[in-house]
């Protein structure tokens, strides 16, 4: 009895025995298996990330480029602005700079064939006067000067359109110096001079005594007709620079209505 049951016994523990396994031991993976197992995702997740980054660089482009374009076109609507301030102050100044020519060029007239009336004294006091004028072109260069100090000169990006804008302010510029040296040269030399022989006073110039010796004598002084030709020489210089930069802003006027046109 007792050996049929430890047979028993014997054979249910062979059993057990016989289908519990251990589990298989893990499969070892190299990186080499790895990349062939898994390189469609590797794939397919650095093409999403690429991607993402063009896209993202695209829209920043995208938005950048609209930006300036803006900023663009608010400059280019500004140095228009300027530059019919520039052109309405080119116009009264060479307007008055060529009365004053012509008066010049009448007191030279008088000068080379001289009358000998002391009754024309008041009208050369008049011409006196209206040669000591001295107009003046002041360009509006605040837009231009803010594209250069702040450094968005790169925004304009028509080349011919830049070189013009340079030709342009380099030439209001030269008209300034030339200005400022016509100035010093009035003040300095014609200026004390006129002023000793004629009345500058608007209200006066109707009731002024010629100096002694009368008008043969003032007309006969080769500093009289120097200082003239000085001032008639000078303005006409001017002249010549006003209608040249008019001419510069007229193109740059046409070019700056073109590109915002654009």
């Amino acid at each position: 009895m007792e050996e049929t049951i430890q047979e028993n016994e014997s054979v249910n523990t062979g059993e057990v025995t016989d289908t519990i396994k251990p589990p298989p031991p893990p499969k070892k993976h190299t990186v080499k298996g790895l990349i062939r197992e898994m390189w469609p995702a590797y794939l397919i997740e650095i093409i999403v990330i690429i991607l993402g980054i063009s896209i993202t660089l695209a829209l920043e482009e995208w938005r950048d480029t609209v930006k300036e374009r803006k900023l663009e076109t608010i400059y280019l609507k500004n140095l228009l602005a300027d530059v019919d301030v520039d052109l309405q102050s080119l116009k009264n100044a060479s307007d008055r700079t060529q009365i004053l020519l012509n008066r010049g060029n009448e007191l030279l007239g008088t000068i080379r064939n001289p009358t000998g009336k002391d009754s024309l004294f008041a009208s050369i006091n008049e011409d006196v006067r209206a040669i000591l004028d001295r107009p003046k072109f002041i360009s509006s260069d605040a837009t231009f000067s803010d594209l250069k100090s702040s450094g968005n000169l790169h925004l304009i990006k028509d080349i011919g359109l830049k070189n013009l804008l340079f030709a342009y302010y380099n030439e209001a510029q030269h008209i300034r110096e030339i200005q400022d040296a016509e100035q010093q040269a009035t003040i300095i030399i014609s200026g004390s001079y006129f002023i000793k022989l004629f009345s500058l006073d608007d209200q006066a110039r109707q009731s002024v005594i010629p100096p002694s010796g009368g008008i043969p004598q003032i007309l006969k002084s080769t500093e009289f007709e120097n200082n003239v030709y000085l001032r008639v020489t000078n303005r006409q210089e001017l002249l010549d620079i006003y209608q040249r930069t008019d001419a510069l802003a007229v193109s740059l006027k046409n070019e700056l209505v073109k590109k915002i046109g654009e």
